[in-house]
């Protein structure tokens, strides 16, 4: 298979965290490509940048310096469905709006009369002739009938009133803890069992290379709040150098939330949606001041010291403040109304830009948030991923909810604008 051409993807971020008694947030930022106008509110000086990297894999680039900042600063504040994929007949049609701004050029303030740019698409390539083509494989299609069902029903649902005292963040949460871990991906590797590099998995408790949909609907054991969330997410297992240990996570809040414009038209995602986001081939160098890599939380910035490699932060722990190891990676929010998976486990979705979702990709659903906490300060002997270097970090959702539950949460705290917990209360 040929190699693609670069792409930088435009993303806006937003996460909101409370790890071990500090609240930490990650809340908007713009990436060249998407001319949006950050809110007047609720941007908190977070500086997030492009890097360009190998093909398809460049992300939402956070600075450790500006998500360890916000952390203090909050702190001192208060039966089966068909699995047949099918290729796609024909490319996707030019986009006939203007393009975006070169990734040298800062975003600017978006306007009624500002033509809307055309994002790069992740996994889609764009000829000299503006004609933009898909990723060839094999693509698994969402059944329509009981897409509709799913949206019936949430249109027919009437919202909860939220207290006046609600916060006003549009989102929910299921907080997870560790459940498993194996060598398998029912995503990448479906129905491969040990094909994978280790992954350490959270919420649904039967998640391995066989499941599908109807297995994580039918199971009732999930390390998730709430328990209708049956979503399964999983992780590269992540080990001590200095123990040859794994660590797994304390903790991973997954947020559901909306970062454009008109967050009243955001829908649940359909169940059986499946998602990648990262480049477990990507290995790179993350030194100080490196963009997407892990960071300290309740301590310094970038911890009191480096591994020995450079890679990897060490938190403060003094016996009075000890950090903890974290990690953020955001999905896409757009959705093509087509598919619930793609070839590349990208193309099916994109990011929005400029307030809005791009036109090949019309449906707007919650951009959803991984927060992965790690209960350890760090050694200098620094970790190892399953995947490689701290570089190669990415995250996999396969997402399986209650429909009535995540409808509910939906349209009472996201098309609402306020924040509903883990306890799907306001």
């Amino acid at each position: 298979m040929s190699r693609r051409p670069r792409v930088l993807r435009p993303a806006i971020a937003l996460a909101t965290a409370s790890v071990l008694g500090v609240t930490a947030a990650i809340a908007f930022g713009v990436l060249p490509g998407n001319s949006a106008q950050l809110p007047k509110s609720g941007h908190h000086g977070l500086s997030v940048q492009p890097v360009a990297g190998s093909a398809g894999e460049s992300e939402l680039q956070v600075t450790t310096t500006d998500a360890a900042k916000f952390v203090e600063q909050k702190r001192k504040r208060t039966k089966k469905p068909s699995n047949k994929r099918v290729k796609p007949t024909k490319p996707t049609k030019p986009s006939t709006t203007a393009p975006g701004p070169s990734a040298t050029t800062q975003p600017t303030p978006s306007s009624s009369t500002q033509a809307t740019p055309t994002p790069t698409m992740p996994g889609h390539t764009v000829g000299p002739d503006g004609t933009m083509t898909v990723p060839a494989g094999t693509w698994l299609p969402v059944d329509q009938a009981a897409w509709k069902a799913q949206l019936d029903e949430f249109e027919a649902l009437k919202p909860r009133t939220p207290p006046a005292t609600a916060k006003k963040n549009p989102e929910f949460n299921a907080t997870c803890t560790y459940s498993h871990s194996g060598k398998n991906d029912p995503i990448v590797f479906p129905g491969q069992t040990g094909a994978s590099h280790l992954h350490s998995f959270m919420g649904n408790a039967v998640t391995d290379a066989n499941t599908d949909t109807d297995d994580l609907m039918q199971s009732g054991t999930t390390t998730c709040i709430p328990v209708e969330d049956r979503s399964a997410y999983w992780i590269p297992t992540l080990t001590d150098k200095s123990t040859g240990k794994a660590v797994e996570p304390k903790e991973m809040i997954v947020y559901y939330g909306s970062l454009l414009e008109d967050k009243t038209k955001t829908v649940p995602m359909p169940n059986g949606m499946r998602m990648l986001v990262g480049d477990a081939k990507k290995q790179a160098p993350t030194p100080v001041g490196a963009q997407n890599q892990f960071w300290c939380a309740g301590g310094p910035v970038d911890g009191v010291a480096r591994s020995q490699d450079g890679n990897w932060p060490v938190c403060q722990n003094d016996g009075q403040t000890k950090g903890s190891l974290h990690f953020l990676m955001r999905f896409p929010d757009c959705w093509d109304g087509k598919n619930l998976d793609s070839p590349d486990h990208k193309s099916h979705v994109s990011y929005g830009g400029a307030g809005t979702c791009p036109k090949e990709f019309p449906v707007r659903i919650p951009a959803v948030t991984f927060v992965i906490n790690y209960d350890t300060p760090g050694t200098t002997s620094g970790f190892e991923l399953a995947s490689g270097l701290a570089s190669s970090m990415h995250g996999d959702a396969f997402f399986a909810w209650d429909t009535k539950t995540m409808a509910d949460l939906v349209k009472s705290c996201v098309n609402q604008l306020v924040t509903c917990n883990k306890e799907k209360q306001f």
